[in-house]
């Protein structure tokens, strides 16, 4: 009866353990739009943002529906340059908003040109990682999309695209499972026994 006991207790403390490693990620879009001062006069030349003007949030889907349209976003207050190299530690808060935190790991100019004053754009990609809000960190992709303004306006205006799709765990949980499964059937083989 003593084995039978100890058998149970184990089945039950892995099965526990499997419950806890299990993760919330985060799915779902994000959008924000604003405007910026660049490092030069357009947007088909610059290479960084030196700072941000009064972005907010501009569309959400998924764990980001709590966060209403026009909410204030927070972005770096250090110049951004768009050829960032990965890192771990990335620009952390790169933004932050009711409660998620998104660190920029890297960025890339995918598509720069136009004509200076009147057509010049940028296009910037990159990856990092959100959490908050009892969400386990979580792998963005995202864009930057910034273009001169109109002919009335001085400032250029921007959108930014992020997108998180939940990621497996790399199969710890399906290994957990196999193993409280493994020391169920010890069990009950022990139990016929």
């Amino acid at each position: 009866m003593k084995n039978v006991i100890k058998m149970a207790s184990v089945a039950a403390a892995v099965l526990a353990l499997t419950q806890t490693m299990q993760a919330t990620q985060l799915t779902g879009n994000i959008g924000f739009t604003g405007q910026v001062e660049l490092n030069t006069s357009s947007p088909a030349t610059a290479s960084a943002v030196t700072s941000w003007i009064a972005p907010e949030v501009e569309g959400t889907s998924g764990a980001f529906t709590v966060i209403a349209n026009n909410t204030p976003v927070t972005f770096t207050s250090s110049t951004w340059n768009f050829n960032t190299p990965f890192t771990l530690t990335g620009i952390n808060p790169f933004w932050s908003v009711d409660g998620f935190t998104f660190v920029l790991q890297s960025s890339y100019i995918l598509s720069q040109g136009g004509t200076p004053g009147s057509t010049g754009y940028t296009v910037v990609d990159g990856s990092g990682y959100v959490s908050g809000n009892g969400y386990s960190q979580t792998e963005m992709s995202w864009n930057f999309t910034i273009s001169d303004p109109p002919a009335n306006d001085t400032t250029p205006s921007w959108t930014f695209q992020a997108s998180a799709d939940s990621v497996p765990d790399g199969g710890a949980t399906v290994m957990l499972l196999g193993i409280a499964l493994s020391g169920v059937g010890l069990l009950k083989k022990k139990l016929m026994a």
